[in-house]
């Protein structure tokens, strides 16, 4: 298969995932891993897998650790020579599974030629397998930014995988991995992102620091935490307030308290009242059955407005009694309205007013 690249910058977790995740598996899978991290005990990683794996395989791997200038070497690398001709008197041995930490040391991006026996493996290393198992070398890299690598080495990465350890969200124990196809990180060529946690029975099998020292990592600048301002967590609280206060009031919307027997008499109560009320207003003066408008008379100066009743009978009232509403006119007599059309039908009476 082609090269697998970590990167990351210095304590994300890019040797925590290659011990986890590559080196530990191939052990488990009886391989030989030879590799330069730094504190890497075979010992404690064959008893942890007897601890973890279930069942535990019979026959488990070994690893091989080498320094720097190991790895600078010519014969570093199994290759094969202008001729085609193999050469495995290396010390990788072919089905051998490399994982190299800091990777610019020895094939960087400027200022250095590539041995070409190096060059071979990178591009052959597929070839070199194991006699029993058939398995073929695969070669691991662990660099901070893939920028810093040979191109010439960038080109035949198959897989870019990019931890990312989660302080700024107040997570030290997790840490992102994102795996890309190819040596881009791009969207188009990202296949997956998952969030990890550190497992605290990882550390003890490597070191993070040069000669498996103890070290301890300490943030100088608290700021480097969201979860450290104020200012998020007040605004957390804000919405967190507006979000429980718009859940409050779509659940009494949705769900209106019962209306209580008290609640329903006090509003049969209020009902009565507004109907006794209503009773003791005066009703609204109907037509008179009695009277109509027959006529108007003048005595003088003063007019009059002349009604009769069935029989005949009239009565003179004065015109501040009615009103004119366009062409009808409309008093109120007795109580009741009087209008040209109100009343009995009364034949037609001659009125003659003195002059």
């Amino acid at each position: 298969m082609g090269i697998n690249v970590y990167t990351g910058l210095m304590g994300s977790g890019k040797s925590y995932e290659v011990v986890a995740e590559v080196i530990v598996p191939a052990i488990a899978k009886g391989r030989r891993v030879v590799t330069n991290v730094d504190g890497i005990d075979g010992d404690k990683i064959r008893a942890y897998i007897g601890k973890t794996y279930k069942p535990v395989p019979e026959q488990l791997g070994e690893v091989v650790h080498v320094t720097n200038g190991d790895v600078a070497l010519a014969n570093f690398f199994p290759y094969y020579d202008d001729k085609k001709g193999a050469h495995t008197d290396t010390i990788v041995q072919p089905g051998d599974l490399v994982c190299i930490d800091e990777a610019w040391r020895f094939w960087p991006a400027t200022g250095a030629n590539l041995l070409q026996e190096h060059k071979s493996f990178f591009l052959e290393h597929r070839h070199f397998t194991n006699e029993q198992t058939g398995v073929a070398c695969d070669l691991v890299l662990m660099i901070q930014d893939m920028s810093t690598l040979n191109r010439f080495v960038k080109n035949v990465v198959a897989f870019h995988i990019r931890t990312h350890k989660k302080i700024s969200l107040g997570m030290p124990t997790h840490y992102s991995v994102s795996i890309f196809e190819g040596n881009k990180q791009s969207k188009a060529a990202r296949i997956s992102v998952e969030l990890r946690k550190y497992r605290k029975d990882i550390f003890p099998l490597y070191s993070s620091f040069k000669g498996g020292a103890d070290g301890k990592i300490v943030n100088v600048d608290k700021r480097q935490n969201m979860l450290a301002r104020k200012k998020i967590w007040m605004t957390a609280g804000v919405l967190l307030v507006a979000l429980l206060v718009g859940l409050y009031s779509i659940n009494r919307f949705f769900h209106p308290k019962p209306v209580t027997e008290s609640t329903q008499a006090g509003k049969r109560d209020t009902s009565a009242n507004n109907t006794k009320q209503s009773a003791a207003q005066p009703a609204k003066p109907a037509f008179s059955d009695a009277w109509r408008i027959v006529g108007t008379a003048r005595f003088g100066t003063t007019s009059y407005v002349v009604i009769a009743d069935e029989a005949g009978r009239l009565r003179y009232e004065s015109p501040s009694m009615f009103v004119q509403m366009g062409p009808q006119t409309i008093g109120e007599i007795d109580g009741a309205k009087v209008t040209r059309y109100s009343g009995a039908v009364v034949h037609p009476v001659h009125i003659e007013g003195k002059k």
